[in-house]
Order: structure tokens, then sequence, then C-alpha cells
């Protein structure tokens, strides 16, 4: 739940900084891998071959689903504690 690379997706695409939401994708990736987060890493690895071009046009629609997917995984996460 600390982990900051959602949130470096988020900035990333926000501001257009293509280079910081690719390493906060990247990174979300290898953790969801990592962890067995299936649906989250499916979304995630989508959305970092689209911004390994170094472009953010067109990335919104998959941050959405990261978004989604993201907040359902947390709010599991929430419901061990």
């Amino acid at each position: 739940l600390d982990d900051t690379s959602f949130q470096m997706i988020k900035e990333g695409i926000a501001s257009k900084d293509a280079e910081l939401a690719f390493r906060g994708a990247h990174t979300l990736k290898g953790v969801c891998l990592n962890l067995g987060f299936d649906e989250l890493y499916e979304a995630s690895a989508e959305i970092t071959e689209k911004l390994r071009g170094k472009e953010t046009a067109g990335s919104e629609d998959m941050f959405q689903k990261v978004e989604e997917k993201y907040q359902k995984t947390v709010n599991a996460i929430k419901g061990l504690e």
C-alpha cells in the first residue's frame, strides 16, 4: 500500500511526462507480477508498453483501467487488515 508507482503514473500522465509515467507503470507491473495481482498486472503491462514509446497521448483510457484495477486491489488488501 505504500508503493508510489501508481501515483507516478498518475502524475506523469497529468503532466505529460511520459518518462515518469513509464517508470511508474513498469514498477507497478513488476510489483504485481511478484505478488500475483494478475488483473492489475495485465492493465499495468498494457500501459507500460504504450508509454514505452515516450508518449502519453492515448494512454488516458488505459490509465482508467489501471486505476480501476488498482482501487480493486487496494480495497482487497485493506479488507485483509
